[in-house]
């Protein structure tokens, strides 16, 4: 504070310099003042005549303290004790507000981060939730698609199947004639031992018959005739119980076995239909 005075002990002058007395000069500086606050206090204003306004000074005590031989120093001690614990004071102050504040501030950031987590988890939750829906809608769909595409070709297969056997009937009727002529071993479209070979192949599966009365058709009586001879010896009938005769109501290809035990149709279209029904029951074993 009086970093600028100096003591005359400390300063070396010269005979020509001035001499300053300081202490003589902030006696004087001090008393003035004085007078000043206590001029101030009683009243007196020097500002009422249009002059600056008085400004309180040092309290006289502490003028008296300064002017005393050591109290200047203890007054400045004391000064800056007092001004020493003020700023400790502020800044214990300060301090416990900054504490104050980083604890608040602590909680508002834990009080954000509670809310941030438990908006997080709602929106996990709501996402797992729309999620799930999604999918298990998607999934539904999905199968319901293939449901529906595997039925449409279904009925694809289907159309094509009855289309098939449409077009494959005539060909599967050659198929058999030709299993059948094989079967026979004849050709079919000759006509001239099938007659015969169907009431051979009837009179071998009639183990309870002994006596056959044979009706074919005009027209194939006379080859059915020349065959009676090899019927007899195949089927190993007695030439007495075998009996070959003309029927109106027959056509070329139709014979009809009469035995005791009743009628037997043996015509080419009956021995084909029956085969056709046997490869069918076969058919439907197989798949």
């Amino acid at each position: 504070m009086y970093s600028n005075l100096y003591k005359a002990g400390w300063v070396m002058m010269d005979s020509d310099a001035r001499v300053i007395d300081t202490n003589e000069l902030v006696e004087s500086r001090l008393r003035e003042q004085a007078a000043r606050q206590l001029a101030a206090e009683e009243g007196l204003r020097e500002g009422e005549d249009g002059s600056e306004p008085f400004q309180p000074g040092i309290n006289p005590e502490v003028v008296d303290a300064l002017l005393a031989k050591d109290g200047g120093e203890n007054v400045l001690k004391s000064v800056s004790q007092k001004e020493k614990a003020a700023l400790e004071q502020e800044i214990e102050e300060a301090r416990e507000q900054l504490k104050a504040l980083k604890e608040q501030a602590d909680q508002m950031l834990q009080n954000a981060s509670a809310q941030i987590e438990e908006m997080r988890m709602e929106t996990l939750t709501q996402a797992k939730e729309q999620g799930y829906q999604s999918g298990y809608e998607e999934g539904m769909a999905q199968a319901q698609a293939l449901k529906d595409e595997y039925l449409q070709e279904k009925k694809e297969l289907e159309k094509e199947h009855e289309r098939a056997i449409q077009e494959l009937e005539p060909q599967f009727i050659h198929n058999i004639t030709g299993i059948y002529e094989h079967i026979f071993k004849v050709d079919l479209s000759g006509h001239e031992q099938i007659v015969s070979n169907l009431l051979i192949d009837a009179m071998q599966k009639m183990n309870y018959a002994k006596s056959f009365i044979v009706h074919v058709s005009k027209k194939d009586y006379p080859k059915v005739s020349a065959q009676k001879e090899r019927i007899l010896e195949e089927t190993g009938t007695l030439p007495d119980n075998l009996e070959i005769i003309t029927d109106v109501t027959l056509s070329q290809a139709q014979c009809m076995i009469e035995t005791e035990g009743g009628i037997y149709d043996c015509s080419l279209g009956t021995e084909l239909e029956e085969l056709k029904r046997k490869l069918r029951l076969l058919s439907y074993k197989i798949n």
